[in-house]
Order: structure tokens, then C-alpha cells, then sequence
């Protein structure tokens, strides 16, 4: 047995662990990923069950740009170089899950990322500011600053009577033969519970698939994680009536019979509460996962949230009530829940990105990246459309990421790429304005049939439904004004509707804010 001292630990290697990692490599920070399985991205080995990932890798866009390239590549993790890439592991528009962990591996590999694997997790307690983490073997590890990228390793289990009767998600396997035939009710209108049904359709004689609320669409909500097109063929089987349905209905119990089939007790959500007992030959509950908070000792145990679904954590990825622990990863989407993209690959990334710029100034004292620039309107016109035309972390953390340009000493310093719920208490007695793309306000009806703003009706950009850039500023948490730029078809705000409003709304605002720092400094500024 052994003790070791580290600035940072990192349980997990996943791709959040690991894309963390990559950052504090390049410092001299002492850092240490724990993994308990034999490869990076283990958890990938095995979910999903039916191997293909719905995380897009959108190979050819029309540019050479690597930064505005990974707009459309949910996979790979970011790097200073772009030295490594997972499009290259694989051409599928739908890649393959075993793809992506040979990916992970080669990364680890390629940017030496120090991990330790084959080491689980035994306990977690804290005494005062010290961390101690201690393995299956015994050997101790310490740290001020402890990062759980642990993902979602516990199924959420449905309290409902019978449930043991059932088959779980991760306990499927990819043999079709017993399904013949067979009568299947599948628990859970997510995309795992679809991607089971859509696996079973050419098999099984009846498929139902059933929770108490309605299907939300991605394509609707533009929430990556709700149903995915790529997982909905069972709904054309159910209305162009192939003997499959989809029922919002409470599962009321479950009852094992003598011959092995399950009487299931519904009651529906639109038939005026009727109640009905149905006969299945296999139940299979794809109802999702929750944090595993099992490794934690009563003086480490993060308070958690929705449900006890996530760790609750403030705007910097801190535990609300375990100073110096971090999380990153899928666990991190409480902040953006059912909103942004922070649970998937493409939206972490950059969550690990500005965790470890938050890391490396408390521990090394290396200030948050900026830039300043002068104080000039056009000048931030174009600093500001450059980024919504090519910044692939605004774009992938829409609403969520927010650039800064923070009104300073006569200049404008750009921070890139902060959680928008941070951004208020960092620069909570400062003048700023912030950036950010955004959808417009959810409609009713048929997304595909929306009346769109003729795009130089730019005075009501703010209707804009689509993807669109919108400027506010702020003084402190007090929101001063706001300006939205009206959406483009091909999302590439040029054109003289995008630039000119932009260009006199900056003009007034900074004219306002010019006057109210000449009060404040007692200073004279140029005209």
C-alpha cells in the first residue's frame, strides 16, 4: 500500500476525465486520472447496447476551417492542433460505438495523458480541505482538488411493483432469437428505449412502448437528448398501424404468471383514465441512468438533484456543499438540463475546457484567457460575428456558453467560451456585454411549418425561431439591453442585416457606458 499527493485527481477516464487531462498535461500541475476498467472510454464497450452512437460525425461541410468543422463533430475531443480526430476512425454520418473507444485509447496515448487504469475506486472521504481516495488495493491518494467524471453508472429503477420482472437496459443483450414472435413492452420513450424497440422490430410479433409522458421530438425541442430521428421508425410501424403502439400510461404493476408471461397493469393518460391489464412475454425497462454516489464516505457526499439524477453544482462545477470537488462530464448537465448540451460529448468538451482554465488559475494562479482589444464599435462588429460564424462552442453550447467582452480601463476584454450562470458572479460590479447563440421561444404546432421573419424585418430579429446570435449588456446581473441579429439560412451572419443593426445598437450602448466610466474614473476619454 501506498500514499501519493496530487494538485488534482480525476476519477474516471471517460472523455471527460481525458479531455481534462490533455489540458492539465500541457502544465505542470501534478495530476492523476483513476480508472477502475482496462481502457479509456470503458463504459463505451458496452452502451449502447446496440452499438451505434447518435452522436453525428458529420465528415464533409464545405470547409477546410478545423474550428468551424467541429460544429458538426459531436466525437472527437478538442486539442490545441487538431492532431487527432475521430473522423478519421470512422465515415458513418452514425459512427460506431467500439470506433470511438479505439479513438480515446490512440488519444490517451498520442498526448501521453497520465492515467491509471485498472484501479477502482474503493472510497472517497474529506478532513478539512484534503481529499483522501482510496483503492481496491489499499493505496491512498490525497488532493485539494478532486474531479468525479464518473458519467451515469446507476439505472434509474421505476418504483413499480413487479419491476423485478423485468429486463434492464444494461443487462440486454443482442440476441434477437428469444424475441420471435414474442409480445415486448419497452419502458421509456428515450432514445434507448426507441433504439430497443427499433432493434426489435422485425421480430418481435407486438411492440409497445410506454411511460406516463408524451415523445418529445429533438428535432422539435432542439434537445439533442430527447428522440432522435435515427431511433423513430417504430413510430411509422404504430401510426400506419404495423401492430406496434406507443401508450402514455402509468405502469400501475407488473404480474409474473405461471407459464413466465406478465400481466402489466396500465392505466392510460388519454383514454379518460381507463385502466387495462395487457400480456407481454418480456418487459425491458430502458428508463436511464443516475449518478452513483456509493464510493462516497458521509464527509464527501455530494448533495445531489433532479431526482438524485445529478450532483447539484455551482456555476463552476463545484459542489454546492464539497468545496475543492469538481465534476465534468454528463453529470455537469444540471446546469443545463434538458436545455444545452452539457451531457453529451459535444457540449462537455468545452465544460472541461473552462473547468480546467477555473483549475489552473486557483491552483497555479495563470489568470482566465483574454484578450483586449480597443474600444471601438467596429471593431467588436467584427469580433463578435467572427465568433458566431466559426466558434464551435458557442454553436454546440447554444444558450449555455457565452462569450464576454467586459468594459475595462478604456478597452474591451474578450473572455471566450464561460457558462452563462458564472459570467454574473465573475464580473458581478463591471459593465460587459455578452454573446451567445440562441433558438427563439419554443412554438406550438408544426416546427417544419413556421412563418418566418422576411430577413430584412431586422427590428423583429428577437422573433427569430431558429438558431440566432443575440448581444446583451449588462451592468453587474442587471440586463441593460439586448440585441438579437435575425436568423440565416446557411447560419453566416455577412450580410448588411447582420452587420448594420449590430453595428448602431454597439454605437449607442457604448456610447452610454463611455459616459459612465468617464463619471466613474474621472477620466477624459477621446471622442
Amino acid at each position: 500500500m501506498s500514499q501519493s499527493q496530487f494538485d488534482v485527481l480525476i476519477v474516471g477516464a471517460g472523455p471527460a476525465g481525458v479531455q481534462l487531462g490533455y489540458y492539465l498535461q500541457k502544465t505542470g500541475i501534478r495530476y492523476l486520472i483513476l480508472e477502475q476498467g482496462s481502457a479509456a472510454g470503458e463504459s463505451f464497450k458496452m452502451f449502447p447496447v446496440h452499438r451505434k452512437l447518435i452522436s453525428i460525425n458529420k465528415i464533409f461541410t464545405g470547409s477546410t476551417d478545423p474550428e468551424f468543422n467541429m460544429r458538426h463533430d459531436w466525437n472527437s475531443l478538442l486539442t490545441d492542433d487538431y492532431g487527432i480526430r475521430f473522423p478519421t476512425y470512422d465515415e458513418k454520418f452514425f459512427p460506431d460505438a467500439d470506433n470511438l473507444v479505439k479513438y480515446l485509447a490512440d488519444y490517451v496515448s498520442h498526448y501521453s495523458i497520465n492515467v491509471q487504469y485498472n484501479t477502482p475506486v474503493a472510497s472517497v472521504s474529506r478532513e478539512g480541505e484534503i481529499y483522501s481516495i482510496i483503492d481496491a488495493e489499499g493505496n491512498t491518494y490525497t488532493t485539494k482538488n478532486l474531479v468525479i467524471a464518473t458519467g451515469f453508472k446507476k439505472p434509474m429503477t421505476p418504483k413499480i411493483p413487479g419491476i423485478e420482472h423485468s429486463i434492464n437496459y444494461v443487462d440486454l443483450d443482442l440476441e434477437t432469437r428469444k424475441f420471435e414472435n414474442k409480445r415486448v413492452l419497452v419502458l421509456g420513450k428515450g432514445n434507448s428505449g426507441f433504439e430497443t424497440a427499433d432493434y426489435l422490430i422485425p421480430y418481435a410479433a407486438l411492440i409497445h412502448i410506454a411511460s406516463p409522458n408524451p415523445i418529445k421530438m429533438a428535432w422539435k425541442t432542439h434537445y439533442v437528448g430527447n428522440l432522435r430521428a435515427v431511433n423513430n421508425n417504430l413510430l411509422d410501424t404504430y401510426q400506419l398501424k404495423s401492430q406496434n403502439a406507443v401508450l402514455d400510461a402509468q405502469i400501475l404493476n407488473i404480474e409474473k404468471l405461471s407459464n413466465g408471461q406478465l400481466d402489466v397493469t396500465v392505466k392510460y393518460g388519454h383514454a379518460e383514465g381507463e385502466v387495462e391489464v395487457l400480456r407481454y412475454d418480456y418487459v425491458i425497462a430502458c428508463t436511464g441512468f443516475k449518478f452513483d454516489g456509493s464510493i462516497f464516505e458521509e464527509s464527501a457526499t455530494p448533495e445531489l438533484c433532479y431526482m438524485d439524477k445529478f450532483p447539484a453544482i455551482m456555476p463552476n462545477f463545484e459542489s454546492v456543499n464539497c468545496p475543492g470537488m469538481y465534476f465534468a462530464g454528463t453529470i455537469t448537465h444540471s446546469l443545463d438540463y434538458k436545455k444545452a448540451t452539457s451531457g453529451f460529448i459535444h457540449g462537455f468538451r468545452y465544460n472541461c475546457r473552462y473547468l480546467f482554465n477555473m483549475l489552473n488559475e486557483k491552483i497555479a494562479g495563470v489568470p482566465y484567457p483574454h484578450q483586449a482589444h480597443p474600444k471601438s464599435a467596429r471593431l467588436l462588429v467584427d469580433l463578435m460575428l467572427d465568433r458566431v460564424n466559426r466558434a464551435a462552442g458557442l454553436w454546440q453550447q447554444a444558450g449555455f456558453m457565452t462569450d464576454v467582452f467586459v468594459v475595462e480601463n478604456g478597452q474591451l476584454v474578450h473572455y471566450k467560451e464561460m457558462p452563462k450562470p458564472f459570467v454574473m458572479e465573475r464580473f458581478d460590479s463591471q459593465e460587459y456585454f455578452t454573446l451567445n447563440l440562441e433558438y427563439g421561444d419554443p412554438i406550438e404546432g408544426d416546427p417544419f411549418n413556421v412563418e418566418r421573419i422576411h430577413r430584412t424585418n431586422t427590428e423583429q430579429a428577437q422573433r427569430s425561431q431558429f438558431l440566432h446570435p443575440v448581444v446583451r449588456r449588462y451592468a453587474g446581473a442587471e440586463l441593460l439591453s439586448r440585441h438579437d441579429i435575425i436568423e440565416d439560412l446557411e447560419a453566416n451572419w455577412v450580410e448588411p442585416e447582420h452587420i448594420n443593426p449590430l453595428l448602431h445598437y454597439l454605437k449607442n450602448e457604448m456610447k452610454e457606458t463611455t459616459a459612465t466610466i468617464a463619471n466613474e474614473m474621472d477620466i477624459e476619454l477621446a471622442n
